[in-house]
């Protein structure tokens, strides 16, 4: 007799996240080189790693055996690059899997996480696959996040703030005032700097002050190896020693620390990258305003969203599709919005024309 296998009651009807359609499906569909395609849905950098980094993969010879579970010369590396000591630093399989970690090593069943929607969606997916309760705090019109209505909501439940800083997908920045604010009623605030490179001010300065403050970032955005999935943490070294008790015991391939090292010590190529794309977004940004017809928010990611109406998005779809250009939609209440990753200097000027003729 066969028996049904049961899976967990909260998640028989559980909606999982979408994830956009890879580089490597693109390739193989249009024929076309992987590095050729136009994926700007992702936040992926365009320009790819620093050539130092394919060179170091290439030549490294231990790759038959287990990484170093402690990551200490990567760690090492982190410690320097963000000015924190070693011990301030936890590193993961991606920005994700430091999300899911932290919500697995401090909820209980029916603890409380706030999230400021429109943000990044593993904040309360993590939330409910750990067991806690999503308490939503919708940002306002202009997309900063409401602290009066966070401080307030703060209860004897509630156990981690996420704050998105640049937010994803909308760009803009929180001041570190409103941040603060919400470190001193105590409960821990996950600051989520992925895309700190490409602006903003970091929350760095406040981690000696704040045990409470956790800063999570990536690599897959500024040093262009989101294939390898390399994210780090700064926080309070009692809470990096709990997480190392929890993680898997080589969760970081060791691919993804030798690109890790390298992207980090080769300051000149990334200084260069993230100033084009800089440079690519404010140019993009000024010639979508000049066109009257979107809204745009003031962006310091290396992406730029803006606001159309539901007759614009669709157009934009089809002609994205036609032109096999990948763009992140999203269809509002009331509106179109779209995330557009900044690219290179071509795909960028394919988007504008494409935008301009949909006016």
């Amino acid at each position: 007799m066969n028996k049904k296998i049961e899976v967990r009651k909260d998640l028989k009807n559980w909606q999982e996240y979408i994830p956009v359609q890879s580089a490597e499906r693109i390739s193989l569909e249009q024929k076309i080189e992987i590095e050729k395609t136009d994926k700007l849905d992702a936040g992926e950098n365009a320009y790819g790693p620093s050539p130092r980094v394919q060179k170091k993969l290439f030549q490294f010879k231990g790759y038959q055996f287990y990484p170093d579970p402690e990551y200490l010369q990567l760690r090492r590396e982190i410690s320097k690059y963000a000015k924190v000591k070693e011990q301030q630093v936890f590193v993961s399989n991606g920005a994700d899997e430091i999300i899911d970690l932290i919500l697995r090593l401090i909820l209980n069943v029916g603890d409380e996480v706030i999230d400021c929607p429109p943000t990044f969606s593993s904040y309360y997916l993590s939330t409910i696959l750990n067991r806690g309760v999503v308490k939503i705090i919708k940002r306002k019109s202009n997309f900063s996040i409401d602290t009066n209505k966070i401080c307030r909501s703060i209860s004897q439940k509630t156990k981690v703030v996420f704050i998105c800083n640049p937010n994803n997908p909308t760009g803009n920045v929180t001041p570190l005032v409103e941040i603060k604010r919400i470190l001193k009623t105590g409960v821990i605030v996950c600051v989520d700097e992925a895309y700190i490179e490409f602006g903003g001010v970091t929350a760095i300065p406040l981690l000696d002050k704040y045990p409470n403050l956790i800063i999570i970032r990536s690599l897959s955005k500024w040093s262009g190896i989101a294939g390898l999935r390399l994210g780090y943490g700064l926080m309070d070294k009692y809470l990096v020693g709990a997480l190392m008790k929890i993680k898997s015991p080589y969760n970081v391939n060791s691919a993804a620390v030798i690109a890790g090292i390298v992207s980090i010590k080769d300051s000149a190529y990334r200084e260069r990258i993230v100033a084009k794309i800089i440079k690519e977004r404010i140019k993009i940004e000024d010639e979508i305003k000049r066109m009257g017809s979107y809204k745009v928010t003031p962006s310091q990611g290396n992406f730029i969203y803006i606001r159309s109406t539901k007759k614009q998005l669709e157009e934009i779809k089809q002609e994205c599709k036609k032109n096999y250009i990948s763009l992140r939609f999203y269809d509002l209440e009331d509106s179109g919005a779209i995330r557009i990753t900044v690219g290179k200097p071509i795909q960028n000027k394919k988007i504008v024309t494409i935008l301009k003729n949909m006016i």
